[in-house]
């Protein structure tokens, strides 16, 4: 039996370990110093695509097998090519005012747009320099594809410009909130005192459907921002598409025609299932409205997985298992500009007065303040999809109870504590017709001093959330740990989410969002006073 070979020898009878050098005259091995005399083969090896221009014609002269791949050409079809051929041609008489400016030597170009031979589009940055070749001058260019970058970088800067613009409209919303609750109350209870005088009445219902169509508006730019408050419940997602269904079926006009793919088990999920409706709905009218002739919508549901490589393209939305609403139709669609901004507030192709551009905004924010995101594809001619993505959860669907409406009982004190002015006479008005004896402060420290020197024990604290000086919040706490029994509702233009609610809403506080009508307030208040120990529940906020 032959033995094995060693390892550790560098051939069989030859004697020689590793590391010893070779023979040179039993091994060839080119000097380190040797000039390379085969560049074909180096610059076909090179991994990024390299063309050889001509710096006069810009014709192809050559491409390495980086680039062939790149651009789906062959050899013979790409050399010789005009290198305009490699931009989309929108883009190419913008390309050679650049190529005629490009001085001798380096040049880089980033986050140019190229074009492959079947019509697919990249992103890259070019560099390229000038050098001579067989003495003959030429043009260098090396391409990196960059697309990916381009589009996270894009994300990025959609993220935060909505971002900044949810903060501007929550910040109006949340002011205008104030003037329209005291609208609002006023008109009410000025409708009491006013008995049957028929113009009086008239002129109050007019104030009183402004005020309630701008608490619509203010409505809209909180969800938008992603400040209002959610009644958050788990339902399955197919069923509140089964619901919407039945209503479009009387909104939608016989034009259109209605098709829809749902599959029952999709879900369940955690949403505001009044909300989804209500993005449902806007959805399906702006197919409408894309659709002026006739069309098709389609309301499909599913249960979908994202994998992490699926995910990196996808913005806002991270690798697992969702529930995906699509809504598609065959209307005109969107070229690129308006799809940038059909999420931005007020931004809306309609003429006005047809339209106030927070119908899409909305639904922006109600998807994204329910942990979901959404994406719309579109372009001129071939119609829109919207889908949106939910993440699916374990557990059943069900039901919310209804807040009880037991009667206010007895005779109960309350300090209002509200910054604005006619928030807080408005709210002590509503409660002095509930037979409440009512004082009022228009910060807490005012509230403090006046409890210290009158020795008065409220049995409701109503007070907003930002107040000048120490908050709601920390002057609730201070009050009812020497008020133990003390309710509390909060007034609050924003909404909270999470953690930040529970903890706010422990034991007997409420939270009651602006603007609110005098029947959502004396339900409030009865439901904080009623219950000795409440379970923490949200209000909802006044809209009709």
């Amino acid at each position: 039996m032959n033995p094995e070979p060693d390892p550790r020898r560098a051939g069989s009878g030859s004697g020689r370990t590793v590391g010893t050098p070779p023979d040179p005259e039993t091994r060839k091995v080119p000097s380190a110093a040797a000039p390379i005399q085969d560049y074909r083969q180096v610059y076909d090896g090179v991994a990024l695509p390299v063309l050889v221009i001509d710096p006069v014609s810009w014709l192809v002269l050559d491409a390495n097998k980086a680039a062939l791949a790149q651009y789906g050409y062959l050899r013979e079809e790409f050399v010789g090519l005009p290198v305009l051929e490699v931009r989309p041609p929108e883009g190419r008489a913008e390309a050679e005012r650049v190529m005629s400016t490009i001085p001798h030597g380096f040049w880089r170009t980033t986050a140019v747009r190229h074009v492959r031979k079947d019509g697919t589009v990249f992103t890259a940055d070019v560099w390229s320099r000038d050098t001579e070749v067989d003495g003959r001058p030429v043009r260098i260019a090396t391409i990196h594809e960059v697309t990916e970058r381009v589009l996270l970088q894009q994300e990025l800067q959609q993220a935060q410009k909505m971002e900044v613009l949810g903060r501007l409209a929550g910040g109006v919303a949340h002011d205008f909130n104030n003037a329209l609750s005291a609208i609002i109350g006023g008109a009410e209870l000025l409708m009491d005192q006013v008995g049957d005088d028929p113009e009086a009445r008239l002129d109050l219902e007019s104030i009183q459907t402004a005020a309630n169509r701008a608490a619509r508006l203010t409505r809209h730019l909180l969800a938008f921002s992603r400040q209002q408050t959610l009644r958050v419940e788990v339902c399955s997602l197919a069923q509140v598409v089964e619901r919407s269904v039945q209503l479009l079926g009387r909104v939608l006009e016989d034009r259109i025609e209605l098709r829809t793919r749902i599959d029952p088990g999709s879900g369940p999920v955690q949403v505001d299932a009044v909300q989804l409706e209500q993005v449902i709905m806007n959805l399906a009218v702006n197919a409408q409205d894309a659709m002026p002739v006739k069309g098709i919508l389609v309301l499909e549901t599913r249960n979908v997985s994202v994998t992490p490589e699926e995910a990196r393209g996808m913005p806002s939305v991270s690798a697992g298992d969702f529930a995906e609403l699509v809504v598609r139709d065959t209307g005109t669609g969107m070229d690129e500009i308006t799809r940038a901004r059909i999420f931005e507030p007020f931004f809306t192709t309609k003429p006005p007065p047809e339209g106030t551009g927070l119908g899409l905004s909305m639904a922006y924010g109600i998807v994204r303040q329910s942990g979901g995101s959404i994406s719309v594809d579109s372009a001129p001619g071939a119609g829109t999809t919207f889908r949106i993505l939910f993440p699916r959860i374990d557990g059943a669907a069900a039901e919310v109870p209804s807040p009880p409406r037991t009667p206010l009982p007895g005779d109960h004190s309350v300090l209002v504590v509200e910054g604005d002015d006619s928030v807080r006479q408005s709210t002590a008005s509503v409660l002095e017709g509930l037979g409440c004896t009512v004082a009022a402060a228009a910060s807490a420290e005012a509230a403090l001093a006046s409890l210290e020197e009158s020795e008065w024990s409220p049995d409701l604290l109503v007070a907003a959330l930002s107040l000048p000086g120490m908050s709601g919040r920390d002057l609730a706490y201070r009050l009812q740990t020497s008020h133990p029994g003390m309710a509390v509702l909060f007034l609050s233009g924003y909404a909270l989410e999470g953690d930040a609610s529970f903890q706010l809403l422990e034991g007997r506080r409420g939270l009651l969002q602006k603007p609110f009508s005098v029947e959502l307030l004396s339900q409030a208040v009865r439901r904080v006073l009623d219950t000795p120990e409440w379970d923490g529940g949200t209000m909802e906020s006044f809209h009709r």
